[in-house]
């Protein structure tokens, strides 16, 4: 079955706990935690970047973590964060340079016209393991990857308004719809508004498979 891979889009009217429970394989990054509205049940995979898996490995004190985080997110979701580190039965990953050289050479071998890993700079930790899944002949769900750059501002735990730096934003957009189109990824899920009525953006029509998922 394919792994559903969560963004950390941050939705204000609806929810997806039921949705991404219901895949056997669960894919979160980074400081996106059970019941955020991405699923209740725990991650099969946490992928994280360096400074992440730093702390994971050392197991730093949570006054250590909050330091390297404060002008992300607020204690009170780094103390959360800490005792999942310490407690979670997940899977803790880390992929070098968050798979950038692998994303470029996924680009290359399926002929996409893309600039990434020459000029785009470095991956997001959350497209880490859709590298990873594609490299090894498996196609990934996705939801809660932005697909307008306006939606990037704010994520679920980041309670400020600025983006990273070091990454290209509208360029990660642009290679999600191109992985998409190419049948490489079903990002269709990604493409839900945040209204209470289901509607979906535009950028692509989405797959009968993921109608049929929303359906369930």
């Amino acid at each position: 079955m394919s792994p559903i891979i969560c963004g950390s889009k941050k939705y204000e009217n609806i929810e997806f706990n039921d949705l991404v429970d219901s895949f056997e394989v669960i894919v979160r990054s980074n400081m996106l935690l059970p019941d955020m509205g991405y699923g209740k049940r725990d991650s099969t995979i946490q992928v994280c970047n360096n400074h992440v898996y730093d702390h994971y490995q050392r197991m730093a004190d949570v006054e250590e973590l909050y330091r390297e985080y404060k002008e992300k997110t607020d204690m009170e979701h780094v103390k959360r964060f800490y005792n999942f580190l310490k407690t979670s039965t997940s899977h803790f990953v880390h992929y070098e340079h968050n798979n950038s050289k692998l994303m470029a050479h996924v680009i290359e071998e399926n002929g996409i016209d893309h600039g990434h890993g020459r000029n785009r700079g470095l991956l997001k930790c959350g497209l880490a393991h859709v590298a990873f899944c594609i490299a090894t002949n498996v196609k990934p769900f996705m939801i809660g990857f932005s697909l307008q750059e306006q939606d990037l501002v704010r994520h679920t735990y980041n309670h400020h308004t600025n983006l990273y730096g070091g990454h290209d934003h509208q360029g990660e957009i642009d290679l999600i719809i191109k992985l998409h189109k190419r049948g490489l990824v079903d990002a269709s899920l990604c493409l839900i508004e945040d209204k209470e009525d289901m509607s979906f953006s535009d950028e692509f029509q989405p797959t009968p498979e993921s109608l049929e998922i929303l359906k369930c």
